[in-house]
């Protein structure tokens, strides 16, 4: 069995991965979503890993792609309590001491690294504490997880990480806090917005702009295995930057049993020439459309163009989704949340990779 689910993060990014068989289930966790989901995702994560056997160890790996709000605070809160590192057997996150001799952090990777510093031999184990990424002239470094999973990692590339520096050193000087003294976790206020009409054809025909989001650049993107079946974790990272790592995965095309979309699908994230490369029949989009509208849906029209019938995995339906659900046929398939008894939707979804 090989699962990612993806818990209701509102706008942000909280996947839990579940492999193995019979009772011999594995689990990993990428990113825990924004501050506002804390007071009901947090406990879940709590929940799922209260239930699992043994003092320490109990999840396989934690990753932490990068240092955005809507993918750390949930992280920063579950470890608030530094003693439910070693919860986890190996947490991956690259901060301040990743980015190259002397550098300071960004305010949110300091929040976590207080944590980290406690258990310092859980931090980035699996790399000797080193940072989680793509060396230059190099393969991808693969990490076979126990049960049987293996991560291959496609990016941050060095450069492209040494570029956050400058970012969190002007977090760290506005927050006036010093670095990897750690900070306090704050709550973050967010609205709701809604999304116009569209043509398929018209939007995937839309000019391409990268984003040009210096954390987003310096996310950790993986290819999760299991039993010959991948699974594309893409964070927010533009296609420019995971283009490269595939190269040196191997000759393409690259075909994926699911692709988790990045950015939550803007459409500054999923580029025809990444498209033109990668192909699934699943991609799974986390995101309640709150703050950036997400996701465009210039980027969903792409994968339609140029995917056979894709299937859209939407953990929320939103405004921003009401017209590829309404939609899906021919073209497209979507896969829904479970509605809950009145007929409002249930948040959160759970995908089994085939």
């Amino acid at each position: 069995m090989f699962t990612v689910e993806m818990l209701p993060a509102q706008r942000g990014d909280c996947l839990w991965l579940t492999w193995g068989e019979g009772e011999d289930l594995h689990h990993a966790l990428v990113d825990g979503g924004p501050a506002v989901t804390i007071p009901t995702l947090v406990p879940e994560l709590e929940r799922r890993i209260a239930a699992l056997a043994g003092r320490t160890n109990r999840v396989e790996l934690l990753v932490v792609t990068h240092v955005d709000t809507d993918h750390v605070l949930g992280v920063v809160s579950l470890l608030s309590d530094h003693r439910r590192v070693p919860l986890f057997r190996d947490v991956w996150f690259n901060g301040f001491r990743h980015l190259g001799a002397g550098l300071l952090g960004g305010l949110d990777g300091e929040r976590l690294t207080a944590a980290l510093l406690e258990h310092e031999d859980r931090w980035n184990r699996a790399f000797d504490g080193g940072p989680v990424m793509l060396p230059d002239g190099a393969p991808p470094p693969v990490v076979t997880l126990r049960g049987g999973l293996t991560l291959t990692v496609l990016g941050p590339r060095p450069a492209t990480l040494a570029k956050l520096a400058p970012e969190w050193e002007e977090a760290c000087r506005k927050a006036r806090i010093l670095p990897g003294q750690g900070a306090e976790i704050e709550r973050e206020s967010w609205r709701r917005t809604q999304l116009l009409g569209f043509d398929v054809d018209a939007l995937a025909a839309a000019p391409y702009r990268k984003d040009r989001s210096v954390p987003n650049a310096s996310g950790i993107t993986l290819i999760a295995e299991y039993a010959g079946r991948r699974v594309l974790l893409l964070g927010d990272a533009p296609s420019e930057e995971v283009l490269p790592g595939l190269e040196r995965f191997g000759p393409g095309p690259y075909r994926f049993a699911a692709v988790k979309m990045s950015h939550h699908g803007s459409r500054a994230n999923t580029s025809p020439a990444f498209l033109a490369r990668v192909q699934s029949s699943t991609w799974l989009v986390s995101t309640d459309g709150a703050g950036h509208h997400h996701p465009d849906p210039e980027a969903l029209a792409r994968v339609v163009t140029t995917q056979r019938r894709p299937t859209f995995v939407f953990n929320h339906v939103t405004d921003e989704v009401r017209d590829w659900v309404d939609g899906a046929g021919d073209r497209w398939r979507v896969k829904l949340p479970r509605r809950r008894p009145g007929g409002t939707y249930a948040t959160g979804i759970r995908h089994r990779v085939a």
